[in-house]
């Protein structure tokens, strides 16, 4: 299994094992939503994903190396991570447990428009 697959079926089974946890593919990509409204806590892929932090999260996570301002969602506070540098797999994991926490406890806020 090339090694890609390897970290996308880490991402996947960490994503699936959150209670109420689904995939789905609104986009030809794969995201992770909340039973049952259906709200995305996660997407992306091989290369890498996207998570909701605060803006105060985001501020500082934009520091790191691999991290970047979520494209059509940095307003919102989400930051997507480069899966290509290894050492970015365990804070992924970690931030995907915050971006769950988040979406799960704040349950008025609206899912963003994702073009």
């Amino acid at each position: 299994m090339p090694e890609n697959e390897t970290v996308f079926s880490k991402i996947q089974a960490h994503c699936l094992s959150k209670p109420d946890a689904f995939e789905d593919y609104p986009w030809g990509d794969t995201v992770w939503k909340i039973h049952p409204k259906g709200k995305i806590f996660c997407a992306g892929g091989k290369s890498a994903v996207t998570v909701r932090a605060t803006l105060d999260e985001q501020a500082a996570l934009t520091q790191l190396p691999g991290i970047i301002p979520a494209p059509y969602l940095a307003r919102y506070g989400w930051v997507q991570i480069d899966l290509s540098h290894e050492q970015n797999l365990d804070l992924a994991l970690d931030l995907i447990d915050r971006s769950y926490e988040l979406v799960k406890t704040n349950p008025k806020s609206k899912p963003p428009r994702l073009k």
